[in-house]
């Protein structure tokens, strides 16, 4: 009896702290590129309204394709309870290399304004777009300098990017 609940309690630690994130493809859209004005806003709190963190991921006209993903998981919220989260991040790929050129990362339920404080953006340009990458690979770093911290420097998640 008391292996089986050692074991039930290693399982439900995996689960809550453990949890492997999966980047799931929402959409590629060929010939389109990444909305950088709508990612500059992300200091300001018009951001906010309207729906405009959602747009950002969307993409504009452009020589590239881009993947958008999403990563829903499980995670403790700032008023201490448990809720589903939705990490977006968006790739911009050479179609001719299939290297990642740039991206970015956000969740989108991030509480503490402004919403740039949780903004990371690839630092690795030499990774080739498939199946399976490690997002830790992607060495995705916090775009506002002011919001670094040791601790937040780099984005360091347990989640794999996913194109089927």
């Amino acid at each position: 009896m008391q292996k089986l609940t050692i074991i039930i309690f290693l399982l439900i630690y995996n689960l809550n702290f453990g949890q492997e994130k999966v980047y799931k493809l929402i959409s590629k859209t060929e010939n389109s590129d990444i909305n950088y004005k709508a990612f500059k806003k992300f200091d300001d709190f018009k951001i906010y309204k309207n729906d405009g963190l959602k747009k950002a991921f969307e993409p504009i006209k452009g020589d590239f394709n881009v993947y958008f993903f999403i990563a829903e998981f499980k995670g403790d919220s700032f008023d201490g309870t448990r809720k589903t989260f939705h990490d977006y991040l968006i790739l911009k790929v050479d179609p001719k290399t299939e290297l990642i050129v740039d991206g970015f990362q956000y969740t989108l339920e991030w509480a503490e304004p402004p919403a740039i404080s949780d903004l990371y953006k690839v630092t690795d340009k030499n990774q080739k777009i498939n199946n399976g990458i490690d997002l830790n690979s992607l060495k995705m770093e916090l775009v506002e300098q002011e919001y670094i911290s040791e601790w937040r420097k780099e984005l360091k998640d347990n989640g794999i990017i996913k194109l089927n």
